[in-house]
């Protein structure tokens, strides 16, 4: 499998590490030569064999490395976490129904699926039901045996259902067959009435509906995450459409109106059924207060990532689809030699090229191959989104898109951080969290690229796939949120308060490139500006 990266072992010590960027040889490069001549080396090697001398020096250098990299050694195991973050739980499965019989013998059921009076029985609710507790989220129908006319479908309310044959309670004691449904208009719908409720304005609700379809493998799988707001539904279909694996994204409900919008949406019977299959968390805020209307980027990213449950994520805008074969790719190549590898291989993040239509050309079908997107790029049709520091580090155009055997590794390449880099990337869901104070436009991805490159994650850039979306006008914020956040004094700033924050937990050195190794491209073949590099680290 070492062979998939071009013959590398990820298996070799940081020593290993630190003897190759030492005669690391390119004239840009992220290490500093530790010698520019021969004669101060030598000057160099001579108070080192003093040995009063050579132990001052040793004890200096360690103690600059432990003010230059605070806690270091235990980076790995414990991550360290960034101040002011709100605290994400998971939301279980909440449909069921719950039926039991004079005997009080009781059984619990699960949605959307179709059963027998033969499974009924075996229950002992057939013909013989007592007791009906329904959970939130769920529509319950059961069949009630008529005298007349063969049986009657009896719609049951969330709580408790006294199925009696006189009194206050539901007739339904003669019970032959259920119909136990939930699904994303349900949760909806249930949204609304909450939403409807005194108290409901001033606080954030979360509701989630799990995907119908199971995970097959959760531990070995990878989800595809992310965020919207209502406008964006449409959009991101062609996401699911390419995506065979498991999605998990949060729909902000930016005004209370945006429900109603979102309840016509899924009423149409095609749509329901395309997003049957993604665990949607809906999220209401807090509309007495105007802050809800900066868009919470990285909140609803957060939300995205904790509902999910497969072991790797990978996180994308709504108006990117990733290309047909990339879910197929992961699972079939990226996992396969990450579980080869464990133990060995240090944490990374692995990149996904990103690219754009031009809008004229709007019209043209997505690509589905690196060869049909090669023919757009050569013919200036498509192009690497936002090609300067945003991500022209990824060097998606420059090597990913050349043929593998041109450059060695057939899997991937690395490539080194810089400052305002915002790559979209695959990482295990041990990784940070995304920065909550973030909303809007603006730092959002770059300041967990940082995060990671703090952590010292290494970069690889995945060959073969990528993601693209099509140019379109300027994105209008719900609400006008962009706007009015733009102009809020207490915006979270990524160059001036999370810069500082990060130096502050990780040491001065967090905003150069740390998980970098000598083998990673070098500058001169990167043909990058070093300003990219350099903005903000100084």
């Amino acid at each position: 499998m070492d062979s998939l990266l071009g013959g590398r072992s990820f298996g070799r010590t940081d020593d290993d590490d630190d003897k190759k960027k030492r005669y690391f040889s390119n004239a840009r490069r992220h290490y500093k030569p530790n010698r520019s001549s021969s004669a101060p080396h030598n000057l160099w090697q001579k108070r080192l064999l003093s040995p009063t001398k050579g132990i001052f020096t040793l004890i200096a250098i360690f103690f600059f490395i432990f003010l230059l990299y605070p806690g270091s050694s235990n980076r790995n195991n414990n991550k360290i976490a960034l101040r002011d973050q709100p605290l994400y739980k998971k939301h279980e499965s909440i449909c069921t129904a719950t039926l039991c019989n004079p005997s009080n013998r009781c059984s619990t059921w699960t949605p959307n699926q179709k059963y027998t009076w033969s499974e009924l029985s075996k229950a002992g609710v057939f013909r013989d039901l007592s007791t009906i507790q329904l959970s939130e989220g769920c529509r319950l129908r059961v069949k009630v045996e008529g005298r007349v006319d063969g049986g009657e479908w009896l719609t049951i309310s969330e709580g408790q259902t006294q199925c009696t044959e006189a009194g206050y309670g539901v007739k339904c004691r003669n019970f032959v067959e259920m119909d136990l449904r939930a699904d994303i208009l349900i949760i909806a719908q249930q949204m609304k009435k909450l939403m409807n409720g005194r108290y409901s304005q001033s606080e954030e609700i979360v509701l989630v509906q799990h995907a119908m379809n199971k995970e097959q493998s959760p531990n070995v799988d990878v989800s595809l995450i992310s965020q919207f707001s209502v406008n964006r539904l449409d959009t991101f279909k062609k996401a699911i459409e390419a995506w065979t694996g498991p999605i998990s994204v949060a729909i902000y409900l930016t005004q209370s109106t945006d429900i109603d919008e979102l309840i016509s949406y899924f009423e149409n019977k095609d749509n329901l059924q395309i997003y049957s299959r993604v665990t949607i968390a809906l999220v209401k805020p807090n509309y007495l207060d105007n802050s809800h209307l900066a868009y919470p980027i990285n909140h609803l990213r957060n939300i995205a990532i904790t509902e999910s449950s497969a072991d790797y994520i990978f996180v994308i805008d709504a108006d990117f689809t990733p290309s047909s074969n990339v879910y197929s790719f992961l699972r079939s190549r990226l996992i396969p030699f990450i579980v080869y590898q464990a133990g060995k291989m240090p944490e990374t993040a692995w990149v996904v090229p990103c690219f754009a239509i031009r809008e004229i050309y709007s019209d043209l079908p997505m690509p589905q191959t690196y060869n049909e997107l090669r023919q757009l790029v050569g013919r200036n049709i498509a192009y690497i989104t936002d090609p300067g520091a945003g991500h022209g580090p990824t060097l998606a155009t420059e090597v990913a898109m050349d043929r593998p055997l041109l450059h060695g590794n057939p899997l991937a390449y690395e490539v080194c951080f810089e400052s305002q880099w915002e790559p979209y990337y695959v990482v295990h869901r041990s990784a940070p969290l995304y920065d909550a104070r973030f909303k809007n436009q603006g730092g959002d991805k770059q300041s967990h690229a940082l995060h990671l490159n703090a952590e010292r994650y290494r970069f690889m850039v995945l060959r073969e796939i990528f993601m693209i979306h099509k140019d379109h006008s300027a994105l209008v914020w719900p609400g006008g949120g962009f706007e009015k956040s733009q102009k809020a004094a207490t915006n979270w700033n990524y160059f001036g308060d999370f810069m500082r924050e990060i130096e502050s937990l990780y040491g001065a050195s967090a905003r150069w490139p740390r998980g970098c190794s000598a083998e990673a491209i070098g500058w001169q073949d990167q043909r990058r500006d070093v300003l990219g590099l350099a903005a903000g680290a100084v």
